[in-house]
């Protein structure tokens, strides 16, 4: 009878341990796949996305050959974006040294003048928002913004306001800034990624509080 119980317990040892083997098979399958699923929506994929820099653009957006992880990645955001082909979107969370983005610093985005016909510079919170300030300024446009004599033009981004192009990032704590170039030539989604074309500005941080 001793002998019966002790094959029955070693009987019930292996099922246990066969199906814990395979439930954390299976658990590992499903967390990893979920996770590079959501990485890959998120922040897309070397064949998808173009990075210059510390700005990522979806160079298919809207494109009818765009990949499922693209159209998935404006579907969850809930944007429409313009066909890459006539209009660019680039956005930045961390500064040229890698440092994320965030309303406790200061920065400056330096550029100059790009050759589309029309663009923007905006900054948003981490998950997109506007940041709502007293002064209501949110982004700056070729027709809005102070562009200097040489082409040049410097976007301050700071809690307190400055001279020249200020935009208020208030307390939003992680921040994105999105560079906007549209042009109805059907070619910038070639130029702006070749060395003739447009220079991404740099964001530097100044200082931190």
């Amino acid at each position: 009878m001793t002998f019966q119980l002790y094959r029955l317990k070693q009987f019930v040892i292996r099922i246990v341990s066969t199906f814990s083997d395979w439930a954390l098979f299976v658990g590992i399958i499903l967390i990893g796949g979920i996770g590079t699923h959501w990485y890959m929506v998120d922040s897309g994929t070397t064949l998808a996305t173009d990075r210059i820099g510390p700005w990522i653009s979806w160079g298919e957006a809207s494109r009818r050959d765009s990949d499922p992880y693209a159209r998935a990645h404006f579907a969850r955001l809930g944007a429409l974006p313009l066909s890459s082909d006539v209009s660019r979107t680039y956005v930045a969370t961390t500064d040229n040294d890698g440092g994320a983005l965030h309303s406790s610093c200061d920065y400056a985005v330096q550029g100059r003048d790009f050759k589309s016909t029309w663009w923007s510079i905006s900054v948003f919170d981490k998950g997109g928002a506007v940041i709502a300030n007293p002064a209501g300024r949110y982004s700056f446009s070729r027709d809005t913004i102070a562009i200097g004599a040489d082409g040049s033009f410097v976007v301050s981004l700071a809690r307190e306001a400055r001279p020249g192009n200020w935009l208020p990032t208030g307390g939003a704590g992680g921040l994105a800034v999105m560079l906007v170039l549209q042009d109805g030539s059907g070619s910038i989604a070639d130029d702006h990624l070749s060395p003739e074309g447009d220079q991404l500005p740099s964001i530097t941080r100044v200082a931190c509080r």
